[in-house]
């Protein structure tokens, strides 16, 4: 249930911190009626640290900066980092998330430094800090962990921030919310997850952290094991883990990662076979996920999604289940913002994380 209108109707404007490989984006997003919308942006560039400290103090300084500038603003919100498996939710970030982040034990991500960076934002302000679905959202259901080997459980590490926004602007469309649908949708970029969201439930993955699914721009997805046990002897672990992560894909396949470049390179016969495997390979495990449940809906955001040609093969090949939604491009800023909105305004409670 709404609050009363006139509190709902409140602007509030969140200063946004999305910490990234190569660069820190910022933001400022003001949210009305729970519409949000982005109001200033800014992209500092930035060179990932192996250490997790030294990265957060090299980026500190053009963060405080573009928060002097963005003032004012009610919250601040982060992307969250890899913290472990997590109820899916609005977490307030305190001193023990952000310690947690920066000693990693969960791995390290350039992502781990978005709490510790608004944390810092807040106290300077004296505002508080959240995050937003983190990318360790696990709520698989039992018969999903399971994987053929003793001793390896399923994980689920996907971007979840970016689909539960667009899940729930596809229930929004569908006339109910999210909690009341059977969806499944896949967010499509430099890596790939997809999941089944049953009702509100993130009920089952891909995990897209070297996992399974389908490849990507320059991430090898599901891969025969007997290939990889090759690589292994032949490269060693290291460079096997680089390869997968970093050269596999469509850069390894076709040399570019650039997709603007792969779609005017249609017409070359290797070029129309790669990208007609990951339409299918997409296709497939949308429709594998829908094995739990007939979903009401598939959508594909990310932004391989704005990749028309695969896009229409996947569509073409998942009709005769659902009907498909593309939501091209990434919404973390506004994901990030309505999730503040919703805490502020009562309409979701947040919660703590407990180290």
């Amino acid at each position: 249930m709404k609050p009363p209108g006139s509190v709902y109707a409140e602007c509030v404007r969140v200063f946004v911190v999305n910490p990234g490989s190569t660069s820190t984006k910022l933001a400022l997003v003001e949210v009305r009626e729970g519409a949000p919308r982005v109001r200033a942006r800014r992209e500092e560039p930035a060179d990932l640290a192996k250490e997790p400290r030294a990265d957060f103090q090299a980026r500190l300084p053009a963060v405080l900066a573009a928060a002097e500038a963005f003032a004012p603003f009610d919250a601040v919100a982060a992307r969250g980092g890899l913290l472990g498996p997590l109820e899916a939710g609005v977490y307030r970030v305190d001193e023990g998330m952000a310690a947690t982040l920066l000693r990693a034990p969960f791995g390290y991500h350039p992502a781990n430094l978005g709490a510790p960076l608004a944390l810092e934002v807040a106290r300077r302000y004296r505002l508080e800090a959240y995050v937003v679905d983190p990318p360790t959202i696990n709520e698989l259901v039992p018969e999903a962990r399971v994987s053929g080997v003793p001793g390896i459980e399923r994980q689920s590490r996907v971007h979840a921030l970016n689909l539960r926004y667009v899940a729930r602007r596809v229930a929004g469309e569908l006339g109910k919310k999210l909690g009341e649908t059977v969806l499944v949708g896949a967010h499509l970029g430099g890596g790939s997850s997809l999941a089944l969201f049953l009702r509100g439930r993130m009920a089952d993955t891909t995990d897209a952290l070297l996992g399974e699914g389908p490849f990507s721009a320059n991430r090898a997805g599901t891969t025969p094991i007997h290939g990889i046990l090759k690589l292994v002897r032949e490269r060693g672990l290291d460079a096997t883990r680089h390869l997968l992560a970093r050269r596999s894909g469509f850069l390894g396949l076709l040399g570019t990662d650039d997709l603007k470049e792969v779609e005017a390179r249609l017409a070359e016969p290797e070029v129309r076979a790669v990208v007609e495997a990951y339409a299918l390979q997409v296709a497939k495990n949308l429709a594998a996920l829908a094995a739990h449940a007939r979903p009401e809906a598939f959508f594909l955001t990310g932004g391989a999604a704005r990749f028309d040609y695969p896009v229409r093969r996947i569509e073409e090949r998942l009709a005769w289940i659902a009907p498909v939604f593309r939501f091209p491009g990434e919404f973390e800023a506004e994901a990030l913002a309505e999730g503040v909105y919703r805490v502020r305004k009562g309409l979701e409670e947040a919660k703590r994380y407990a180290t």
